[in-house]
């Protein structure tokens, strides 16, 4: 994985002048206290220099460049980038356009990763950094802050959340609306805030109720997006007779009118499609609905389904759990059907609900919210309980994960170390065992491992580097 760390270059880092033994440069505390490490030669460092502020910066990068390879971090490759800042230090609009020219986005130059290092440089050039790594096209993009106290830490700041609003706003505009009559026959707990799931259920809405379209629909999107529900609200929409289709081979009986709704029609092989073709056209007065999932290989490809199968259909597209922005709204209705309370969620979770610590698929958010209910003493669900869920959760992703890996014997250069994916195992299963109530004395008799093994796996950080998963550590003191 190639990773880029963009710095600006402090005042604090010209205090370090080496060989001198006390470190004070925030960027070298960065690059030697990286939880988890990193690889030199894949690694490159972007330091940021305002060229109107003398030639210390310039002589840092130098002494940096010539005491890495001392420091066991030779190979790393060291770029010194000048800009020009009319106004000063502070010249946000000077640092807005120079900032984002330097950060390689495409081409050869592009990283896996981008670590953004927010402790150097003046209040502005951190607040530059700040909104890069909110605003970049990227998946893996990562503020890290550095101090005498702390150490190297990575911050997660919920800036996301003041930019919702206007994004949401944004996305509204030219959206078809769904109309107050529909709106009071929805399900319940059907949550449609976000503008592209509200198109969406727009465009269900007026397949439903408009006779002159042909009633073949197909709600499309990737697993846990909500498709099923949406097909129920099609048929809802219709006040007809409804039956479900679930086994190619066991067509339910249906009568004159009826809302047939059809269950992963994407798992439907070749030869059962001859069937449906047929009773679509021996029975335009049934309305078919039916659920297709994007995110796994259909048993027959889209176009060959349309021709053969779902001829004449309209297609709905749903989006992931993670791109949509009412995602509260969504966990506070999974409450309510769960039979807890939900009015206390969006105080207590909205972080995580927010800023994609969360599952990115509703089967897995409701699994989530039902085990913390079911561990908070009250009618709401507790933060604890819910950290815990998020812990129970996280721990059966890696283990299985890991098992994947060492049952694929998926090791080697570049790939996994053998030693990396036990320390994951020791790791999960000692977080398990605490959240499940055991002490350090009991998990570590369970395990076969002193108290002090037990404490120091709990609290070192895991290393994640170039894990499948995108499972985040929790902090269970949030």
């Amino acid at each position: 994985m190639r990773r880029l760390i963009v710095s600006f270059i402090g005042n604090a880092d010209l205090k370090y002048l080496p060989p001198q033994a006390e470190n004070v440069s925030p960027i070298l505390r960065l690059l030697m206290g990286l939880p988890g490490g990193l690889q030199p030669s894949r690694t490159r460092l972007l330091l940021l220099d305002e060229q109107s502020r003398g030639t210390e910066r310039q002589m840092f990068c130098s002494r940096l460049e010539a005491v890495l390879p001392e420091l066991g971090l030779g190979g790393l490759e060291v770029k010194r980038h000048p800009i020009v800042l009319p106004d000063g230090p502070t010249d946000l609009n000077a640092l807005y356009e120079q900032v984002w020219a330097a950060i390689p986005t495409s081409g050869p130059d592009q990283a896996d990763e981008i670590l953004f290092h927010i402790s150097s440089g003046t209040w502005a050039m951190q607040s530059t950094l700040l909104l890069a790594a909110n605003c970049l096209r990227l998946e893996r993009v990562r503020l890290i802050e550095t101090s005498r106290e702390q150490g190297v830490r990575e911050v997660r700041p919920p800036y996301v959340l003041a930019a919702r609003d206007r994004r949401l706003s944004e996305r509204m505009r030219g959206k078809v609306q769904l109309p107050e009559k529909a709106r009071r026959a929805l399900l319940p707990d059907t949550v449609i805030s976000d503008p592209v799931v509200h198109a969406a259920y727009a465009a269900l809405h007026k397949a439903a109720t408009n006779r002159k379209l042909p009633q073949r629909l197909l709600l499309r999107g990737p697993v846990g997006s909500g498709k099923w529900h949406a097909c129920q609200q099609f048929a809802r929409w219709r006040r007809a007779a409804t039956a479900t289709w679930l086994e190619p081979d066991a067509l339910p009986e249906l009568p004159v009118g009826a809302t047939l709704l059809i269950h992963r029609l994407d798992a439907w092989p070749k030869k059962s499609l001859q069937g449906l073709a047929l009773l679509s056209a021996q029975r335009p007065d049934v309305a078919i609905g039916a659920s297709f999932r994007t995110d796994l290989p259909p048993a027959v490809p889209l176009d060959v389904l349309m021709r053969d199968g779902l001829r004449g259909a309209a297609q709905v597209d749903l989006p992931s759990l993670g791109s949509r922005s009412d995602v509260v709204e969504i966990a506070e209705a999974l409450v309510r059907n769960l039979g807890a309370l939900g009015g206390k969620v969006k105080a207590r979770f909205q972080y995580e609900l927010l800023t994609d610590v969360y599952p990115h698929n509703l089967h897995d958010l409701k699994a989530l919210l039902a085990t913390a209910v079911v561990r908070s003493p009250g009618g709401h669900p507790e933060r604890n309980a819910y950290v815990q869920a998020k812990q129970i959760q996280h721990s059966q992703v890696l283990l299985t994960e890991a098992w994947q890996i060492l049952a694929g014997m998926d090791f080697g250069p570049g790939r996994h170390r053998l030693e990396n994916v036990l320390d994951v195992i020791r790791a999960a299963i000692v977080r398990r065992a605490l959240v499940d109530g055991r002490s350090q004395e009991d998990a570590g008799e369970l395990l076969g491992f002193s108290r002090s093994k037990v404490s120091a796996i709990e609290t070192t950080p895991l290393d994640l580097s170039g894990w499948r998963t995108s499972v985040e550590q929790v902090d269970g003191s949030a």
